[in-house]
């Protein structure tokens, strides 16, 4: 008699795919969009609602929140359970039914846009400590996201992370939070997880860590006299961290007065921000395109003075300056001083387009690892000796070639993925040039 085969290769074969697959589902999907998951039919109401109609609504549609909007459907304020509770009962209201929304709601709510993504919004919520988040696209109501509802995505990883940026403080605590990342990396690429996820993944905890570091600083040295907001640059503007980057982060001050009467106090955040940054594993900048260096730290009158200058003068730096500048990404602090910044700079680069070609000749100046006979040229010293750097001689290419191009069509992204995806969508390059 025949010896069989125990088993089935094939079926083996199945359940190894199911497996994998299975894998995938369950890793949390970091670069995922708040307009994949969003609760779009929003419940809205106006500012002079009875908050009785509301409260009867709510318990008929079985929800917690209610926004609420002006005549022009743009949000002025968000009602929740919360505010029902605290505002309504616990103060024994007896005449709810000529109470207002606009008595009880709480106005100014966070909000977030549909490109924002799953993480980001967890990560909103955590350190807000609110439940509700209003999606907004040129302040319209166009969606809610929930803690509830983004929790029943049953991914624990991200929150644990979060959970432990947040609860560190020190830098040292944070630098072992970092450490874990080649690890978290690794795990992600044994079961197939695509590197642009990883990237994404990376880049969203370093922004967390950030964040949780100015947090800190704030609390040591007190709260900032001017508004402020700090923004970065380079691989952490465009989100394509890879597993050490350094610095590069700047500062906009509102209040050009009260920065020079409190200089030492804004001398010794941005210090303490780059030191207790290095303690949690991000090297100091080479370039100094830090905050602590005053060319990256000003009032933003005087940003736009220096914009100016570097336009119209076209200093020498010129092509670093743009580089840095429009890869870009607001971190903490006020976010309507970056997007004057930001729209300032744009505007400079409309009217100073020969500044293009500075960009241009500076990318065409880079070598490509290619020597005598077609053969590559490698590192020829250090711990990498014999290697090839892929990011100095083969991605760098790539980020910059696509940079020109979106900065030629006003395209406003900073991330690489995201100004190849909105010029195949315009139509500046072909679909098939397009893929990644």
């Amino acid at each position: 008699m025949k010896n069989r085969s125990v088993y089935d290769p094939q079926a083996l074969k199945e359940l190894v795919r199911e497996r994998d697959t299975l894998k995938r589902l369950q890793t949390f999907p970091y670069s995922e969009t708040l307009a994949s998951v969003m609760i779009t039919d929003v419940y809205k109401c106006n500012e002079n609602e009875l908050v009785f109609n509301i409260v009867r609504e709510m318990a008929r549609r079985k929800i917690s929140s209610v926004v609420v909007v002006d005549d022009n459907d743009s949000l002025k304020g968000i009602i929740t359970e919360r505010d029902i509770l605290t505002k309504v009962v616990a103060r024994g209201c007896k005449d709810i039914q000529w109470l207002r929304a606009t008595s009880i709601m709480t106005p100014e709510p966070i909000t977030m846009h549909p490109d924002d993504t799953i993480y980001n919004a967890l990560s909103v919520l955590n350190r807000a400590g609110i439940k509700h988040l209003p999606v907004t696209d040129k302040e319209k109501i166009v969606g809610i996201v929930t803690l509830r509802q983004l929790l029943n995505l049953r991914h624990p990883e991200p929150m644990s992370l979060i959970m432990d940026i947040y609860r560190a403080s020190t830098p040292e605590e944070l630098r072992q939070i970092r450490d874990r990342i080649p690890f978290i990396a690794a795990q992600k690429l044994s079961i197939g997880i695509g590197a642009n996820d990883i990237v994404a993944m990376i880049s969203m905890i370093n922004s967390d860590i950030h964040r949780r570091i100015f947090e800190l600083v704030i609390q040591e040295y007190g709260e900032s006299p001017a508004d402020l907001c700090v923004f970065v640059s380079g691989s952490h503007g465009r989100m394509e961290n890879l597993l050490t980057p350094d610095q590069d982060h700047a500062m906009v001050l509102e209040s050009e007065e009260l920065y020079y009467d409190n200089l030492n106090y804004y001398m010794e955040i941005t210090k303490a921000f780059s030191d207790w940054l290095n303690i949690a594993g991000f090297d100091y900048c080479p370039g100094y395109v830090m905050s602590v260096n005053p060319i990256w730290r000003k009032p933003l009158a005087e940003w736009k003075s220096q914009l100016w200058y570097w336009f119209n003068r076209q200093v020498g730096e010129l092509g670093r300056y743009i580089t840095i500048l429009f890869d870009s990404r607001f971190l903490p602090g006020e976010k309507g001083l970056f997007n004057e910044f930001m729209t300032f700079a744009y505007e400079m680069l409309k009217s100073h387009r020969e500044t293009l070609r500075v960009l241009h000749e500076e990318e065409s100046s880079h070598k490509a690892p290619i020597g005598f006979l077609g053969r590559f040229i490698t590192e020829k010293e250090g711990k990498h000796k014999g290697q090839i750097d892929i990011k100095r001689s083969g991605l760098i290419f790539v980020v910059e070639g696509i940079r020109i191009l979106a900065l030629m069509h006003d395209i406003r992204e900073t991330s690489t993925i995201k100004r190849i995806e909105r010029l195949v969508d315009s139509g500046y390059i072909h679909k098939d040039d397009g893929v990644f």
